[in-house]
């Protein structure tokens, strides 16, 4: 049963969460139930009446309940893909951070953080610091963009490459459910 605290822990998961600023990551503890629950729904259209009781293994009352618990904690909410337009340009920028400047580091998290073209962020290992994946509205501002980050002071390296979207699989409880 979701949420009967069986084999209970927690997630860092991005949330919308007002009170500490939007992107800031808030823990949300989720049971091995919660995920499979939402690794049922997760990635596709959230299926109605009927539906979502057979697609959850329950009654319509049961299913709505577990929706609305869900979203309560913040684990589901509505999420719209949007194709880009024609004559966008996607890249995925790699950041290398200088040693020298770590007091930036939040400054940087910032900028990143508040930048309407970066769809995602992510700190990585290796030689960069950061991966970007970013969209524009078109190559010269792709460029413009990427140069801007070169004259950040917490900015060492960069690399940007030019890129286009496969698919974009959101299927995060599935993945940790294979993981265990």
């Amino acid at each position: 049963m979701p949420g009967s605290g069986e084999d209970r822990f927690v997630l860092a998961w991005r949330l919308a969460d007002e009170s500490a600023g939007p992107g800031v990551p808030r823990e949300v503890g989720l049971s091995l139930d919660d995920l499979r629950l939402l690794a049922s729904i997760e990635g596709k259209p959230l299926p109605r009446g009927r539906a979502l009781a057979e697609a959850l293994g329950v009654s319509a009352p049961v299913a709505w309940g577990h929706i609305r618990r869900l979203k309560r904690l913040g684990a589901l909410s509505l999420c719209l893909s949007v194709k880009p337009p024609p004559g966008s340009c996607e890249c995925i920028t790699y950041l290398q951070i200088d040693g020298a400047h770590f007091a930036d580091l939040k400054s940087l998290d910032n900028r990143i953080a508040d930048d309407p073209v970066v769809i995602q962020a992510s700190r990585v290992t290796g030689k960069f610091d950061y991966r970007l994946h970013s969209v524009h509205s078109d190559y010269f501002s792709a460029n413009d963009w990427s140069r801007s980050l070169e004259s950040d002071p917490a900015v060492a390296l960069i690399s940007t490459r030019f890129c286009r979207t496969v698919f974009d699989r959101k299927r995060y409880a599935a993945a940790m459910l294979g993981s265990q």
